[in-house]
């Protein structure tokens, strides 16, 4: 178990290394091709697209990796034949939602000049959209690879759809300077990892079927996750929702460019406890139940360690980071990127509630995201009225603190809590700010990578 746990997480963490890496790297390039308002503008089709695809989740791929039957070929082409319906659903939802914004901006009803008045924004969402429809026939082989921890091709092939997609956004950014080379990206990227998906993976072939069994059992699984999703996505993208309508492209820009800096080290907790440590605590949970706890802050430790340190690095350098990387056009992120690094400290114990599901109790996991968007979208909104867009930014990232307590609660059943597990990992947060005061100094001595304009 354990060699198996090691592998998965090397090729899951190196293939998350090696994606983070040519999407920083792409990132550079792409921020001197475009304007500021571009990346604002894509940041809200992509939301739109994302809060669907999250709305009408039914957990197909966590039925598969904790259920007995996630080998049996019915059950296999029960979920993808479910999976390619939902892909088709979900783009027709949001041509509905295009259609909607662009009918709401005629009759007045945005700011002018927020990112929802653009003329480009709804064609840009029925575009971008199409990725699901072209998703929804990705080979079940994916999520079989993830079950029984077998990462090694599934991540190599992930790797080259990221490359080809991001090989399409440079060049077409570099000759059109337009912001269809994100769309032509997504699409690229989708289609190259559905073909491989199909071509580069061991195991049968999917076909068209629904076994009423593996139906109902999909669809049981199903209504806990798609409540949880329904109120995470508005707890996830809900920052987005809001800001589209009090602020510019540009300033959205920048909160965008500032929170996919935090979302790397807070997307490397998620990948790496959804490929392998929530397939892991699956299947001590129905091999092993007594080892649980122990399997639980075995996976902790490490998680929280790089969660509460990286947020302390990020405080401490996040002005240094901003100005190394872009130009002065994109320096107002610095202030946002510092603030949002505090909501790291929170988001480990969002990462780690989603154990809940691999121990099949998804409705803690969706008490836990209702409370969620409710903190989002009533203390957001205060704090934006009476303290303004700083006061906006740190709602965002602590909207999540009252959860922990709910948390606490839940994990009692388990045995999960530690008061100086808890406490004693805090220590790592000062550690993590005077080493991120230390990288400062250390590039504020580089040259200025953000000074050329392409």
């Amino acid at each position: 178990m354990r060699g198996l746990v090691l592998r998965a997480a090397g090729w899951s963490m190196g293939g998350y290394i090696a994606s983070q890496f040519l999407r920083i790297l792409s990132n550079l390039i792409l921020t001197r091709l475009l304007i500021p308002e571009m990346f604002g503008l894509m940041a809200v089709a992509m939301m739109v697209q994302v809060i669907i695809f999250m709305l009408s989740d039914i957990g197909l791929r966590q039925a598969v990796v904790q259920s007995a039957k996630g080998d049996s070929p019915d059950f296999l082409d029960t979920a993808w034949t479910l999976q390619a319906i939902r892909g088709f659903l979900i783009w027709l939802a949001c041509i509905a939602v295009a259609f909607g914004i662009a009918q709401a901006d005629r009759f007045g009803a945005f700011t002018d000049g927020s990112v929802y008045t653009s003329p480009e924004l709804p064609p840009i969402i029925i575009a971008v959209a199409f990725t699901a429809v072209i998703g929804g026939f990705q080979s079940t082989k994916l999520i079989s690879c993830a079950r029984h921890l077998d990462l090694g091709r599934a991540t190599a092939i992930e790797m080259l759809a990221q490359v080809l997609g991001l090989a399409v956004a440079i060049l077409l950014a570099w000759y059109t300077r337009s912001i269809w080379s994100f769309v032509a990206s997504a699409l690229v990227s989708s289609l190259a990892l559905t073909v491989l998906s199909h071509t580069h993976l061991e195991g049968r072939g999917n076909r068209f079927r629904l076994e009423p069994t593996a139906a109902g059992e999909l669809l049981r699984f199903g209504r806990w996750i798609m409540l949880s999703s329904t109120t995470s996505v508005l707890a996830s993208n809900g920052d987005r929702m809001l800001l589209a309508g009090w602020i510019s492209q540009a300033a959205l820009g920048l909160y965008v460019l500032a929170y996919s800096l935090v979302a790397i080290l807070e997307g490397a907790g998620g990948r790496l406890f959804t490929s392998v440590a929530s397939p892991a605590l699956s299947k001590v949970a129905r091999e092993r139940p007594e080892m649980l706890r122990s399997v639980y802050y075995k996976f902790r430790l490490p998680f929280d360690m790089f969660f509460v340190g990286g947020a302390g690095l990020l405080y401490g350098s996040g002005e240094a980071i901003i100005d190394v990387l872009y130009d002065d056009r994109y320096m107002g992120a610095a202030t946002v990127l510092e603030i949002l690094s505090c909501g790291l400290l929170v988001s480990r114990f969002t990462v780690f509630s989603l154990a809940y599901l691999a121990l099949g109790e998804p409705r803690y996991l969706s008490i836990l995201n209702i409370v969620k968007a409710l903190c989002l979208f009533t203390i957001v909104p205060l704090c934006y009225w009476i303290f303004g867009f700083d006061g906006a930014l740190w709602a965002i990232a602590l909207h999540a603190l009252p959860t922990v307590p709910m948390i606490i609660y839940f994990n009692r059943r388990y045995q999960f809590n530690s008061l100086a597990f808890e406490a004693g990992i805090l220590l790592l947060w000062p550690i993590g700010y005077a080493t991120g005061r230390l990288l400062a100094y250390a590039l504020e001595s580089l040259p200025n990578l953000g000074g050329v304009v392409l």
